[in-house]
């Protein structure tokens, strides 16, 4: 797989997931905006490796049973980044100089309007709104499909 860059989106048991504030930064395109943690692929890492570093860097969690989701592009740049769901079970988070603020969200405090969530005020648009909206919608079409049931046990 190529990729020019990769982020994890990092779920708990309680199925929060973790989403940041970028800090305000001079030369960052996405200065102040929520985002999963990720960031540049280094010389010949894999897109997987790029994430775990990433939210290691960022968040001081190391993100275990990674599966990878797909590639998004942000509108304002020519880039390809990986993106991977991944699971920590611990809530503890240590952010670096690249974040400024951190939230486990409940996807039930999410408010869709037109092409970005809303969480508490903090507007969640471009790729990481597309990104979340996707295994949002995948994740709930999992949950509510019939499950089969072995019916050679059943007496008539």
């Amino acid at each position: 797989m190529e990729c020019d860059a990769a982020v994890v989106l990092i779920l708990r048991d309680d199925g929060k997931f973790l989403v940041i504030k970028r800090a305000d930064q001079k030369g960052d395109p996405w200065s102040g905006h929520m985002a999963l943690p990720g960031g540049h692929r280094d010389g010949d890492e894999s897109c997987e490796a790029t994430a775990v570093r990433e939210a290691q860097e960022e968040v001081g969690i190391t993100p275990t049973n990674l599966s990878y989701l797909g590639i998004y592009s942000p509108h304002n740049r020519e880039m390809r980044v990986a993106v991977f769901v991944g699971y920590t079970s611990s809530p503890q988070v240590k952010i670096d100089g690249e974040v400024d603020k951190w939230f486990w969200v409940d996807p039930s405090e999410l408010r869709e309007e037109n092409d970005h969530f809303v969480y508490h005020g903090y507007i969640i648009w471009g790729m990481t709104y597309r990104i979340l909206k996707d295994f949002l919608s995948a994740r709930q079409r999992s949950s509510h499909q019939v499950q089969a049931v072995d019916q050679s046990s059943l007496k008539e």
